[in-house]
């Protein structure tokens, strides 16, 4: 069972080195930078606080895909009623899925906005 949370960690450490860049960086950011965008570029604008926006809600994302990863128990039932051969790799199967979202979540959320930054 320590697959899951050694790729939720990764989630999260990814997370920590974007706040750390955005705190770093935060001040040389321009005030007012693209928040949407369409097929011809950028068609909404935004203050740069924007991006604490994100970060929070990636936060948010990542507190509740936590749960069923380390609280496997009180997430899913034992009720045997599983596609998986037994509930243990039923759960399991489900906690890695859960990780492996929570880093691309984490990538996209990240990503949308490193060029703003950097």
């Amino acid at each position: 069972m320590k697959l899951p949370k050694i790729i939720f960690g990764i989630a999260v450490s990814l997370l920590l080195v974007y706040i750390i860049i955005l705190s770093v960086q935060f001040s040389s950011v321009q005030e007012i930078i693209p928040i949407h965008y369409s097929g011809d570029g950028a068609d909404g604008f935004g203050s740069k606080n924007f991006l604490w926006l994100e970060v929070g809600l990636n936060m948010l994302l990542l507190c509740l895909l936590a749960l069923p990863i380390f609280f496997p128990e009180k997430m899913f039932g034992k009720n045997g009623d599983y596609l998986e051969s037994s509930a243990e790799k039923a759960i399991k199967n489900r906690q890695v899925f859960l990780s492996v979202l929570s880093v691309v979540v984490t990538v996209i959320f990240c990503g949308l906005s490193l060029k703003e930054i950097i």
